[in-house]
């Protein structure tokens, strides 16, 4: 008797939780967002679904694939990346217009674990360091990431381009730059530096000169054929509170807020 009043107390509180979350029970929030999110998403969405009932999915590209996949119609309840392109994708309608800002992300450096950690105080030796540096990995400027043309510009204003070329290894994402520096196919790694900062068999070897660097504002907005746009503001209202914000900083993020 005892046990059958326990299993129908469950049902009951099971059926609770449902009147409370109607839309997690149904249907995952979706969450298209750039490689600068990823480390962090991992942990905050199952921070954030243990304690609302919602399940996130979480696909991950670079921002020329974020932009095309939202324009093509790919089913996403929240998208995630820089600020200007979500501006633009509201100017097409594949987005809501009322972004919330995340935070601004910097570039920065990564070298194999127990690699000699170099210079970065300065441009001269940052110059120095693209000279010397055996291969050197980063976005490929013709991939649709963010990076890739503001290093192109970079080695030029550094007068190295054509050095850097030699020995460039080009990657689509941060992820792979990661790897190609943990594997030894690359001497130094350049992304955002939230794509650095926790990954394994690398070490994050700071920023890039502030002269040199660049910061970039990242947003997240509803899309406008969201089909879970309950749950999406959820998480987006969790990302942008607290623990998402502590979080973020954590992975190298400046949160204003």
């Amino acid at each position: 008797m005892h046990l059958r009043k326990a299993v129908l107390l469950l049902a009951s509180f099971a059926a609770y939780l449902i009147t409370l979350f109607p839309a997690a029970a149904a249907e995952p929030v979706r969450v298209l967002a750039t490689g600068v999110f990823a480390t962090t998403l991992q942990s905050s969405a199952a921070l954030f679904e243990a304690a609302s009932g919602y399940k996130i999915e979480v696909s991950i590209a670079n921002a020329g694939e974020v932009a095309a996949r939202v324009v093509a119609g790919e089913g996403a309840d929240l998208v995630m990346t820089s600020s200007a392109s979500v501006k633009t994708l509201a100017q097409q309608n594949a987005l809501n217009s009322n972004e919330v800002v995340i935070g601004k992300m910097r570039l920065g450096v990564a070298v194999r674990s127990g690699a000699a950690l170099p210079d970065l105080t300065s441009t001269e030796a940052f110059r120095t360091l693209l000279g010397s540096a055996a291969t050197v990995a980063y976005i490929d400027p013709n991939g649709g990431g963010t990076s890739g043309p503001f290093f192109e510009k970079m080695f030029g204003f550094l007068g190295v381009a054509d050095a850097v070329h030699a020995k460039a290894v080009l990657c689509k994402t941060g992820s792979e730059i990661v790897r190609a520096v943990a594997e030894g196919r690359a001497a130094i790694g350049m992304t955002q530096a939230s794509e650095i900062i926790g990954a394994g068999g690398i070490a994050f070897a700071g920023y890039l000169p502030d002269a040199l660097n660049l910061t970039t504002v990242y947003a997240a907005s509803i899309a406008t054929r969201a089909k879970n746009p309950k749950g999406a503001s959820a998480f987006l209202e969790f990302m942008a509170g607290q623990t998402g914000s502590d979080h973020l900083r954590r992975a190298g993020w400046d949160i204003d807020r």
